[in-house]
């Protein structure tokens, strides 16, 4: 068999296998330029093989990925490093974009010398949409919290502290920050707890029924302070699965400076 006999013959089988792939793998030369790209390639941006081969890679992203993506293109090259992953825009043909996770690898001949780039794509856009929808739900949850006059803390299972409103550092002079992932009773150090039914506060036992009550508690600046408190199992409404405690406190009804030193008074 000659040279140019073997090679159509692995040209045919290189194409035969990529175009088996379940994603979009594009193959560029060291300009950029497309050499070759599988069927899901093709469905991806709406156009077909033969439009998209010979044209450069970086001219179907966003405006905004342009530039970037070809400095970083050139700089893979030159690199000892593998590239790493990224997020660009994809333009599509009929109008609209997609964002594609991009996993590089720098093609070399049998001299180590680059000969071009192999790209395997990934459509994330509705992760991306969730993830983005997600975040807009937690930053109005986080401005719902903020806008209740009482104090609200709110734990997961474990006990530790996942999120407060403004109220609640405020009255345990806690940052939000500062208790995230410490466990509750680290913020809300309660000094005397009376409820109607009689109960101890036991935060853990809240998850299975809610406390009610007058409680002394300590602020970070050793202030002891008066307040209603009440805690509640947060149960998913689909399992029934009890996932954590909200945690409600009341005005300040007095306040009262502890001595140094008389904490465990």
């Amino acid at each position: 068999m000659s040279e140019e006999s073997r090679k159509t013959e692995m040209d045919a089988v290189w194409a035969m296998d990529i175009h088996k792939l379940p994603v979009a793998y594009v193959e560029v030369d060291v300009e950029g330029r497309i050499r070759q790209v599988n069927a899901e390639g093709c469905r991806m941006v709406g156009l077909p093989a033969e439009v998209l081969v010979g044209q450069l890679v970086w001219e179907f992203l966003s405006s905004g990925d342009k530039a970037t993506s070809q400095r970083d293109f050139f700089e893979a090259l030159r690199s000892e490093e593998a590239p790493v992953v990224v997020r660009r825009s994809v333009y599509r043909a009929f109008g609209a974009y997609l964002t594609h996770e991009l996993h590089r690898g720098v093609l070399r001949d049998e001299a180590g010398v680059a000969t071009g780039m192999g790209l395997v794509v990934i459509d994330v856009s509705d992760a991306e949409m969730a993830q983005r929808e997600a975040l807009q739900r937690v930053e109005w949850l986080e401005g719902a919290l903020d806008a209740i006059p009482q104090a609200v803390v709110v734990s997961d299972a474990l006990g530790f502290v996942r999120t407060m409103n403004a109220a609640a550092e405020r009255l345990t002079g806690w940052g939000a920050k500062e208790l995230m992932g410490r466990q509750l009773e680290d913020g809300l150090r309660i000094v005397n707890a009376v409820s109607r039914c009689g109960r101890a506060l036991d935060f853990c036992a809240t998850m299975e029924e809610p406390w009610n009550g007058d409680v002394e508690m300590e602020t970070r600046d050793g202030e002891r302070v008066a307040v209603w408190l009440s805690a509640s199992p947060v149960v998913e409404r689909e399992s029934g699965y009890v996932n954590g405690v909200v945690t409600v406190l009341g005005a300040p009804r007095a306040r009262r400076t502890v001595r140094a030193g008389a904490a465990a008074d």
